[in-house]
């Protein structure tokens, strides 16, 4: 079994911020597959059977992501993992594949890498740098942005269906890698 994980952080003042791009990208995922999520308290995560995937989202806020993702990963052994994460070091509308290495400052990598090991696969969507870390990554994108995120959160979305599909990373990286944002025609 795949653990797939998007990260975020729970409740409606969080929603469709920066740093929950890894919670739209699986409801938009969950939604286009015409599943849902059902909320696991064994695993304070929000979780849906698909296949041989366990589709994940951590309710523990940022921060604490590692405690649900542990919890399943060993309850479900888990083989692989897969984590679906916002990256300022990338421009918005790059969409970049890693298996293992730093967590790049991230809160929620820190948590997984502390109490998972940083072994795992990533799927990091571009959001860009703003004035101040914190007030950038929970703020929500700028209407003039919407396009240009939509794009690259579907394109993850169809890299995610592929990967199911197809249980290859590297067919993934490969094909859905995007270095420089989609061209958006207005």
């Amino acid at each position: 079994m795949t653990l797939l994980v998007g990260l975020g952080n729970p409740t409606l003042r969080y929603a469709h911020t920066r740093h929950n791009a890894g919670f739209d990208i699986l409801d938009s995922l969950i939604s286009e597959l015409d599943l849902s999520f059902t909320f696991s308290s064994k695993h304070n995560a929000c979780l849906c059977v698909y296949k041989d995937f366990i589709l994940l989202k951590p309710q523990t806020y940022m921060n604490l992501s590692g405690e649900s993702v542990l919890s399943a990963k060993n309850f479900y052994k888990t083989e692989e993992l897969l984590i679906v994460h916002d990256d300022l070091d990338l421009d918005l509308g790059v969409v970049r594949f890693k298996n293992g290495g730093g967590n790049g400052g991230h809160n929620g990598l820190k948590s997984i890498d502390l109490l998972c090991s940083n072994s795992y696969y990533r799927l990091r969507v571009g959001i860009s740098k703003g004035m101040g870390v914190i007030e950038h990554v929970l703020s929500k994108f700028h209407k003039n942005e919407e396009p240009l995120k939509n794009a690259a959160f579907e394109h993850a979305k169809n890299a995610l269906k592929f990967f199911i599909e197809s249980h290859d990373f590297n067919a993934m990286q490969n094909r859905f890698t995007l270095k420089k944002p989609l061209k958006i025609e207005s």
